[in-house]
């Protein structure tokens, strides 16, 4: 059988739709899994770590987050994991998801060509793509938004039980993912009960909605209240990222709705406002003042409320691009058909080519990367990188699979905004005082451990510091602070009776790992003094042996501390870093680590107890 000819006419108009979606995903899903996260991705990876609900539900009821994204993400954690890919993919599938039901917005009150440009500037808006790659929920309320809009326009023109309660459940999504999309259902209430020329019995259908969703809301509405201190009292306004109601910050709040290309998105966005002509009183009509009310009046509308209270960034403007995409399509599609097609074709390729930056990111996976390099299992990890503790500890713990890392963030008891400052050290004496090994990751926070080690307390010694730039973006931001610094300190305890190589060399304490990975690195530190000024330059050879013969496995020769020991003071302790590479099939068990010292001119070991080498501890192959 032959399709009909109206079949095979949608079906050809769907290719377009079909090739805006692939786009979509493909703009979304580049980069995505190695772009590290960010302050606000790493919060939301810290509440959705615990998979126990009644743990995520405390954390959200002390912040200002409703629950349903970070239950969902942490459900879905649990199935696919924490990689980088896998915990943005429900943002990604939502925002593809809300272009193509802005496509469906466009089709129906706009036409078919309004609505292939509108999803095609919604497909690649930068401000829509990246909010919808992020571990955030901003993609998921662009989504809500849009579902709202979707069925609060079909309501209109069918005001039948089945858009009433699909309606009800799109603003329930709404209300349960964040309440910043309040704003955008006042609109709705506005255009529903003021400019809709339904009947009383139809506008009770549409109230009888909104009651629905606050029905299906009633369980969270008592945490709400308990928030609303905090949301009435501060909003963002100080936060990262916040915009203040500025005339010097008007072209970049422009830049994020319409694009860095503003001329061309908002040009056509201009066109629409000044071509389109269709009555109030109509149902079209009625659909374009919503979509005009909520997209460009809206943002006008929370650029006045922000002079009062904090309610502006880049994330918080992101759910109006559907509706911004869609006046910009009405305005394309109101050109000639050639020209209209050039320049949406210009803008993409001058948008996919030069995004622009929504957000900085601080190089997180550098840092997980510079800890990785030197771990060994036993390590502490201390952040002292106020709000960005969170996206550290994601990143680090990423960078050390399998291994269970103790990183303490010391977030709990610190704000960088305050003159007055909680030690971290009360929490940690302990902890501390354990461990022979601890990192301090410190960024912006006052570094109060990094201080105290660095005065030695608990016996701590550094011996390696790794600077790591920020980037161009957050080094103009803070200039004071350009590196986040990355420091390694250690607990040696020096023997009263060290082991002595030739009588000349002093080994007084040998720090192992307890266990480490077929495949992995293990790292032996020594500390070293010398007896008395050296006139040779000496070597030194770490072994890993079976515990039953003497076949080396992994070895690593280097002089002692990276330097000629002839320059060594004598009674100096030295510090001595040794890494072994070890085999990807080493069988588990207990090996010896042991090891010599020898003059490169003759390699003869000096000799230690009575024999070439030295045992110096056990480590376990897991």
């Amino acid at each position: 059988m032959q399709p009909a000819p109206l079949e095979k006419e949608h079906a050809r108009a769907l290719w377009p739709l079909v090739l805006i979606l692939l786009l979509a995903a493909a703009l979304r899903l580049s980069g995505a899994a190695t772009r590290p996260v960010w302050t606000d991705e790493g919060w939301t990876a810290w509440a959705a770590r615990d998979h126990r609900p009644s743990v995520i539900l405390d954390k959200l009821a002390g912040d200002r987050h409703p629950p349903l994204y970070t239950l969902a993400l942490s459900a879905w954690w649990s199935v696919v994991g924490p990689s980088h890919i896998a915990l943005r993919f429900p943002a990604i599938a939502a925002g593809v998801l809300s272009v193509a039901v802005t496509y469906r917005i466009g089709a129906d009150w706009l036409g078919r060509r309004a609505a292939w440009f509108a999803a095609l500037v919604l497909a690649a808006l930068p401000l829509a793509v990246y909010y919808t790659t992020e571990i955030r929920l901003y993609g998921w309320l662009l989504l809500s938004v849009t579902l709202m809009t979707f069925f609060f326009l079909r309501m209109l023109r069918a005001p039948a039980l089945r858009y009433a309660a699909l309606y009800a459940l799109s603003v329930a999504f709404m209300f349960y993912t964040l309440y910043l999309g309040t704003l955008a259902l006042a609109v709705q209430g506005a255009v529903g009960l003021l400019l809709w020329r339904g009947t009383l019995r139809q506008k009770a259908g549409l109230v009888g909605s909104w009651l629905g969703a606050l029905v299906l809301f009633a369980p969270w509405l008592a945490v709400m209240l308990s928030q609303q201190g905090v949301y009435l009292t501060e909003g963002i306004g100080g936060f990262p990222g916040s915009i203040e109601s500025t005339r010097d910050n008007l072209l970049p709040v422009a830049r994020y709705l319409f694009s860095p290309q503003m001329a061309l998105v908002g040009g056509a966005y201009a066109i629409a406002l000044a071509l389109w002509r269709e009555p109030l009183r109509t149902l079209r009509g009625t659909a374009w003042a919503t979509i005009l009310l909520g997209g460009a009046g809206l943002a006008l509308a929370m650029w006045v409320a922000n002079m009062w209270f904090g309610v502006l960034a880049a994330r918080t403007l992101s759910f109006l691009t559907p509706l911004i995409a869609l006046g910009a399509g009405a305005g394309l599609a109101l050109l000639d058909r050639r020209a209209g097609a050039i320049l949406g074709l210009a803008w993409l390729v001058a948008t996919v080519a030069d995004p622009g930056v929504i957000q900085p990111r601080l190089p997180g996976d550098q840092v997980a990367a510079a800890v990785a390099g030197g771990y060994s299992a036993g390590d502490v990890v201390v952040l002292e990188t106020g709000w960005d503790d969170n996206a550290f500890l994601y990143e680090i713990e990423r960078a050390l699979p399998g291994r269970d890392p103790r990183v303490i963030r010391t977030l709990p008891w610190v704000d960088h905004r305050l003159a007055a400052q909680e030690s971290p050290l009360d929490h940690l004496d302990g902890t501390l005082e354990q461990a022979r090994r601890t990192w301090v990751v410190q960024w912006l926070q006052p570094g109060q451990v990094l201080a105290a080690l660095d005065e030695g307390a608990f016996g701590y010694r550094r011996v390696q510091t790794v600077d790591v730039p920020l980037g161009a973006d957050y080094a103009a931001l803070y200039p004071e602070q350009p590196t986040v610094e990355v420091a390694l300190f250690e607990r040696p305890q020096f023997a009263a009776d060290p082991l002595l190589f030739g009588e000349m060399l002093a080994l007084h304490d040998a720090i192992l790992p307890p266990e480490v990975l077929p495949g992995g690195r293990l790292h032996v530190d020594l500390w070293w003094a010398a007896r008395a000024p050296l006139s040779r330059d000496y070597s030194v050879g770490v072994y890993l042996l079976p515990l039953d013969e003497d076949t080396v496995l992994a070895q690593d020769d280097a002089a002692p501390g990276g330097s000629a020991t002839t320059t060594w003071a004598a009674g100096v302790a030295i510090f001595d870093r040794h890494t072994l590479l070890l085999p990807d099939d080493l069988p588990p068990g207990e090996y010896r680590v042991a090891l010599t010292v020898y003059w490169y001119g003759d390699m003869q070991p000096l000799a230690v107890e009575g024999g070439p080498r030295a045992v110096i501890g056990t480590v376990a192959v897991r």
